[in-house]
């Protein structure tokens, strides 16, 4: 019971994030999931449902702060700085193939500007990762390890690098600046290095 209902909403995700909610079909749903579309509105009732299953499932699994944000305050700044930076780019620059979290991502991007329920998960992200890094950099300011900055500003900053990069390559293909080593080596002594 429980992998039918994994497997149609693992096909939602994907046809969500290619074809966006409005161009996704129950029956094309069904059809990835391999069930009959009868099966998947016995179990949502509706796409509108099935939506906020996916919504449900998808944030809890792939947004965990302490999964994707592992920040130890006592850890080396400049490294976890930099093991942030490649997990965001990383997570932006997979290939979207099987990989749920970047089809999430991409539903929440798109979806986000059309649905309410969308955008408030998004919106809700954002903040709970701007709040967790602020306070993460606060902490590191207080110890002297950080540049004397802002540190909601600095998070901003920080978070919008490598998701603006990671999206215009997304667009524009490899040949777009922004994540190559030396790139991010040079972006954190932004944070880390005082002038």
């Amino acid at each position: 019971m429980a992998e039918t209902e994994d497997r149609i909403l693992d096909a939602a995700l994907k046809v969500f994030a290619s074809e966006g909610y409005a161009g996704a079909t129950t029956r094309k749903i069904a059809q990835e999931a391999n069930v009959s579309e009868m099966t998947l509105f016995r179990k949502f009732q509706s796409k509108e449902n099935l939506l906020k299953e996916v919504l449900q499932k998808n944030t809890e699994t792939f947004f965990k702060p302490d999964s994707f944000f592992p920040l130890d305050k006592d850890s080396d700044l400049d490294t976890s700085l930099r093991s942030l930076g490649h997990n965001i780019a990383k997570a932006m620059r997979d290939k979207i193939g099987d990989n749920k979290q970047r089809m999430f991502s991409l539903m929440l991007l798109e979806e986000g500007r059309r649905r309410p329920e969308v955008a408030e998960v998004l919106s809700s992200l954002g903040q709970m990762f701007l709040a967790r890094l602020s306070e993460y950099f606060e902490i590191q300011i207080k110890n002297g390890k950080m540049r004397n900055i802002n540190p909601q500003t600095a998070a901003l900053t920080f978070i919008s690098y490598f998701g603006y990069t990671s999206l215009l390559r997304e667009i524009a293909g490899d040949s777009v600046s922004g994540n190559s080593e030396e790139e991010i080596e040079n972006f954190i002594d932004i944070f880390t290095k005082n002038p």
